[in-house]
């Protein structure tokens, strides 16, 4: 599976169009020239065909994160996914994450791709387009549906590269808080979780797993002074609700921006706190991830 290298304005980023438009790499070149990565990279040999593949960021589409036992009732019925997780028993990250995109356009410094879902719940178009320019890296996603009615979300995967100093900051009203399975069954006041208002340092946190709503401005700065470097995500469109996970295994931070709140489909008393959107038949639903990087 042959990736596609973009460049330009100090920034690398590989992209696998054959592999769910999952982006297998990034760095900043920085001010020496010399490369830093941004986002985990792996090489073409490591990707699994429909297996979970360490890359560094991957599309989410027509939902993001889970759903309980993969169904949700909608227009009087209840409609059924695969379950992808099955020692949790959900349906988790989407239909398109490891699907072919066929290329629509390509240049050094911007790609764009789409891929074709045709299925019995949803039927729709998803176009991914990845574009550096002088201002840094930007990842947008938008989805049509082709089919009939339905509920819709996105969302973007990136996996951030960080050391053991790291710290992360953003603003945020509310975060989710689970019983089992990481599926939130509450939201509390931010200020009840880690203090990331202030910059939290990520190491102690190992494992932990929340999604925010009322984040404002949709902005988060991993700083990570051993690397010398800030990187600063923002967001706008559809992508009005943030998702932080900390892998145990350490080196890597997930700072996901998201459409909507995991299972918002069955749990609708947390709708408030970030919703699905109803497309009717042709209409979309897009949002965008900008990334760029500083010296510390």
């Amino acid at each position: 599976m042959a990736r596609v290298i973009l460049s330009g304005h100090g920034y690398w980023l590989a992209v696998n169009p054959e592999y769910g438009a999952n982006a297998t790499g990034m760095a900043w070149l920085g001010r020496s020239g010399g490369p830093t990565a941004i986002l985990r990279t792996c090489a073409d040999e490591a990707l699994l065909p429909g297996m979970a593949s360490p890359v560094g960021c991957f599309p989410m589409a027509p939902f993001a994160n889970r759903i309980d036992g993969g169904s949700f009732p909608f227009a009087g019925r209840i409609h059924a996914l695969p379950i992808n997780r099955p020692d949790e028993n959900v349906a988790i990250h989407g239909l398109s994450r490891f699907e072919p995109f066929e290329t629509v356009s390509h240049t050094d410094s911007a790609i764009a791709l789409l891929h074709q879902y045709r299925g019995d719940v949803f039927a729709y178009d998803l176009l991914q387009e990845v574009r550096i320019d002088p201002s840094g890296v930007s990842m947008s996603l938008t989805i049509v549906n082709t089919g009939e009615p339905r509920p819709f979300g996105i969302g973007l995967h990136p996996y951030f590269v960080r050391e053991a100093d790291a710290q992360l900051r953003f603003d945020a009203a509310v975060m989710s808080q689970t019983k089992e399975r990481h599926l939130p069954d509450r939201f509390v006041a931010a200020r009840l979780g880690p203090g990331f208002s202030d910059g939290a340092c990520l190491e102690g946190l190992k494992g932990f797993d929340a999604h925010y709503a009322g984040w404002r401005p949709q902005q988060a700065i991993l700083d990570r002074p051993e690397a010398g470097i800030a990187v600063t995500v923002r967001t706008s469109g559809a992508f009005s609700n943030l998702h932080v996970y900390v892998p145990p295994e350490g080196g890597l931070v997930c700072i996901e921006p998201v459409s909507h709140v995991p299972d918002v489909h069955n749990r609708r008393a947390l709708a408030t706190f970030g919703d699905l959107k109803i497309l009717e038949t042709g209409a979309a639903l897009s949002g965008s991830m900008h990334l760029s990087v500083a010296p510390l």
